[in-house]
């Protein structure tokens, strides 16, 4: 079994967008797990959430990412204020302007993350109505994944609203855990007098045992969970391409360049320009979203 040593960091266990972000945290796991298997599930992706882990994905190794068949959106679906409002900031034209200038690059660099080999798709079961969202960390090397180590579950989509400004609530299990996270002091209390005791005549080393097993059952769960989900769906790499490169045409005009080789980089954006030459919003208001659309085709 591979194994890996715990960080020496301590870091929140409860992201709500307010205190701590899921994006601020995602990026830290990140940042220490290049070449590690991870599995996501989400039931909302849009490329601009994408954007914001973009650089900590790229170094991941094997990756399995669950959703829901409707579940690629844009920031037609999203509106701006999502995307760039915050508690004490209003949108000004020019950000408004970038959102619509950046989608269409955003576009194009998920669609050549996607193409790489070590990057699986697959659609969840119609049947199971998928609302689930989940981030599995594995110390493994490769797709065994017989090592999960950290586990985020909560109400975050990938989206820019949902790992910056939503109020969101998402819950970090870790099963490597430090001595400072389970010291006395922090656990003042938490436990019954008689519970205090006993920990006092264990060891560290026997207190950090018996703190991990709670967490280990907990991924073992997932893992199962996941597990089973992904063997019931079927594979949707080529149809999340295929929408992602007719949302680009319909909504912006500029062709994709066929990329020939997986993980090749993706050609600089140009955005659309009016006669003003200024960069217009995408698309109009619409009674469903494109990726709806495609998902009710195939009911």
């Amino acid at each position: 079994m591979n194994t890996i040593q715990p960080l020496s960091m301590t870091r929140p266990l409860l992201l709500d967008n307010q205190h701590t972000t899921l994006n601020e945290t995602l990026h830290h796991l990140l940042a220490h797990h290049a070449g590690r298997a991870l599995d996501i599930c989400t039931t909302r992706l849009t490329p601009e959430g994408w954007a914001l882990v973009r650089e900590g994905l790229q170094q991941v190794g094997n990756l399995r990412l669950l959703l829901h068949p409707a579940a690629l959106a844009t920031s037609d679906d999203e509106p701006l204020e999502d995307t760039y409002v915050t508690h004490t900031h209003k949108p000004s034209s020019n950000e408004y302007s970038k959102c619509a200038y950046e989608e269409p690059a955003h576009i194009e660099a998920l669609i050549a993350f996607l193409q790489q080999n070590h990057v699986e798709v697959r659609l969840a079961a119609e049947h199971t109505h998928l609302h689930a969202r989940c981030f599995l960390f594995y110390a493994d090397q490769d797709s065994a994944r017989i090592a999960p180590q950290t586990a985020i579950i909560g109400s975050s989509d990938i989206t820019r609203a949902g790992l910056l400004t939503n109020a969101e609530l998402n819950v970090v299990h870790r099963a490597h855990l430090t001595h400072e996270d389970i010291a006395l002091k922090r656990l003042r209390g938490l436990l019954e007098r008689e519970e205090h005791t006993l920990l006092l005549q264990c060891s560290q080393e026997q207190r950090l045992l018996a703190a991990r097993l709670p967490t280990l059952l907990l991924l073992d769960h997932l893992t199962t969970w996941f597990a089973h989900h992904w063997e019931h769906a079927t594979d949707g790499k080529h149809r999340l391409i295929t929408r992602l490169q007719a949302h680009k045409v319909q909504y912006y005009g500029a062709p994709l360049r066929q990329h020939d080789q997986p993980g090749e980089a993706p050609e600089e954006a140009q955005p659309p320009h009016g006669k003003d030459g200024t960069a217009p919003l995408s698309g109009t208001p619409r009674e469903e979203t494109w990726a709806e659309h495609d998902y009710t085709q195939h009911q």
